[in-house]
């Protein structure tokens, strides 16, 4: 399962708006009085709605969770994200993964002895290494010129911050020093590309073709085939690890999430992971009698992010009174409500409400209607400490904001400047996410409400949102965020410190620059003691409340249905780790069959 994957000519659509009815947050139908057990062989297909973009998701263009996804149980990572969000070594490919010194901080890896990639080249030293120098951005050299990464390195956090990568053991052993201390480090070498052949055909390389011997894997499937709308993966007959239960896996891409329902419900597919659920998709997977679904909060949740530096939000009174003119609870009841009303108001810039580290209430781990114990969670309905802002809409600091930046209301109520030039605010919507779609007409209604005009664009991600929003083609951008364990990402989305927005994984699309938050999160991201950390984050998370960079609105939920004859399924805070463990995966046979379900 190497780095090559062809790109797939499907055009995906989702739905722009999110439909009604559906009160329970969880469904299921029959998975526990299933008598059937799980098998060896077969094949399992899962349906997903959005189409991988390239074959290395450490580069611009394939650090998607379409792409992650895919190649998750493929490509060998140091450390993954647990059911509970948290980062663990994978046993499979690391032994061990020790911070043996904090000054410097050093970090020795041990690669499992028997990994090894699918041609039998080992998995060794020489792997990490070349992550490391594609991915560490421009270092000065020993001659004061600079040395670069690759420029289509997805971002350089991290990486940056070591100073040597170097092997001993024939390879086995990883010795990392950092220059500057990096608490986050086990973010770093994950997906692990061999080396050995992307010396040869480059770190973004083109997919036009499954080449066995390019597209190596060092998981416990490979790529055996990749057309339209569908990448099959078979077992790797390298693998060291634990053997899977399934034979094959096929992933298939449709069009809608409505489209998936149906295929589940059909039988085409055992397996569905909707990126949009509505009730619409819920009620057609509910109450089959062959068919198990559930629905929690993920760890993406969707911001309203401001240009800092340009435009009329460059007056912070302007973002303070668009910010006082949203609803930010009706927003939720209306947008998300009908499918989850555990989902409240976002509390923080730097995590999701599902997240262990989120400052509010955190919901209890997905359960299924009708398990003994099940209680519907309750929303929260008041700001907390860390979340100063109003849940409803203050129209009276509104007014007043708007006013001391000089602005007054006209004669149909808008407002305008003195010379009578409407105040209108240029918002710019990530048309790819449908939350943020949804969400978008609900906040044109209210800030035109409040007498704030607003026109809107759509962008084709959101990268291409952000970018709108950073070249001054925007006020304002609606845009998901991926809420990680790894709170120093927050550098990249608050500060200009990885470079300009766009470069080297810099996400700082609202061009917001303060030398306090830039050393507040320099100095938290050195942190190597989290207990440590903990207050400067949340100093840093107070900061942007006060400075308006950008309104966090709601955490996304999220859906997945399986047919009863299968096993393993299970909710992630991040959708993208569904297939990183495939091992659990099974298809279910009856108990007096044979233990095979085919190959």
């Amino acid at each position: 399962m190497a780095p090559v994957i062809v790109l797939l000519t499907v055009a995906v659509t989702v739905a722009t708006g999110p439909g009604r009815a559906m009160a329970s947050t969880t469904t299921s139908s029959s998975t526990l009085s299933n008598p059937w057990v799980a098998g060896l062989g077969g094949t399992l297909t899962l349906g997903i709605d959005q189409a991988p973009t390239s074959c290395n998701p450490n580069t611009l263009s394939g650090a998607t969770q379409a792409d992650r996804l895919v190649l998750a149980p493929v490509l060998p990572s140091a450390f993954v994200t647990s059911s509970g969000g948290q980062p663990v070594y994978d046993s499979a490919v690391i032994s061990a993964a020790e911070l043996v010194s904090a000054n410097p901080q050093t970090v020795v890896y041990t690669i499992n002895p028997h990994a090894v990639w699918s041609d039998g080249t080992p998995i060794t030293a020489a792997d990490f290494l070349f992550a490391w120098q594609q991915q560490r951005g421009p270092t000065p050299s020993i001659f004061g010129l600079e040395e670069s990464g690759s420029p289509s390195a997805a971002t350089t956090l991290g990486y940056r911050d070591i100073k040597s990568v170097k092997g001993s053991n024939h390879g086995r052993t990883v010795t990392v020093v950092f220059s500057t201390p990096f608490a986050d480090w086990k973010m770093l070498f994950h997906d692990l590309l061999p080396a050995s052949v992307l010396q040869r055909v480059g770190w973004d390389p083109r997919c036009s073709t499954v080449d066995p011997a390019i597209d190596l894997s060092g998981g416990p499937f490979e790529i055996d085939s990749v057309g339209p709308g569908r990448i099959d993966l078979t077992r790797n007959p390298k693998w060291w690890g634990q053997m899977p239960d399934l034979a094959r896996i096929v992933i298939r891409v449709a069009r809608s999430a409505r489209q998936l329902a149906d295929w589940v419900t059909t039988g085409k597919v055992q397996v569905v992971q909707p990126s949009w659920v509505d009730p619409a998709f819920l009620e057609h997977v509910t109450d089959r009698p062959a068919i198990d679904s559930a629905e929690t909060i993920s760890a993406t949740f969707l911001q309203l992010e401001f240009a800092t530096n340009s435009g009329v939000t460059a007056d912070l009174r302007v973002r303070q009174a668009i910010a006082h003119a949203i609803d930010r609870q009706s927003l939720v009841n209306e947008v998300v409500g009908p499918v989850d009303t555990a989902v409240s108001p976002a509390a923080s810039h730097l995590y999701s409400q599902s997240q262990p580290d989120y400052p509010g209430p955190v919901p209890p781990p997905v359960q299924v209607t009708g398990q003994p114990g099940y209680t519907p969670p309750a929303p929260a309905k008041t700001p907390t400490a860390a979340m100063p802002y109003p849940l409803v809409a203050q129209p009276t600091a509104t007014t007043s904001l708007l006013t001391q930046a000089g602005y007054v209301p006209g004669p149909q109520g808008a407002w305008q400047q003195p010379d009578g030039k409407p105040l209108s605010i240029r918002l710019v919507v990530d048309s790819a996410d449908a939350w943020a779609a949804a969400a978008a007409g609900v906040l044109v209604r209210q800030l035109t409400a409040a007498g704030i005009d607003v026109t809107t664009t759509s962008a084709p991600s959101a990268r291409a949102a952000g970018e709108a929003l950073a070249a001054d083609q925007a006020d304002m951008a609606l845009l998901p965020t991926s809420g990680t364990p790894y709170p120093s990402e927050a550098i990249a989305r608050y500060t200009p410190l990885l470079g300009p927005p766009g470069q080297d994984g810099s996400q700082d699309w609202s061009n917001y620059d303060d030398p306090t938050l830039n050393a507040l999160l320099t100095k938290a991201g050195q942190q190597l003691n989290p207990v440590s950390a903990a207050p400067m984050y949340n100093q840093a998370d107070l900061m942007l409340w006060k400075a308006m960079v950008s309104l966090p609105l709601f955490a996304e939920p999220e859906a997945l249905a399986w047919s009863n004859y299968t096993t393993g399924e299970g909710m992630s805070v991040d959708p993208a780790d569904l297939l990183w463990s495939p091992g659990v995966w099974a298809l279910r046979v009856p108990p007096t069959s044979p233990v095979t379900a085919g190959n």
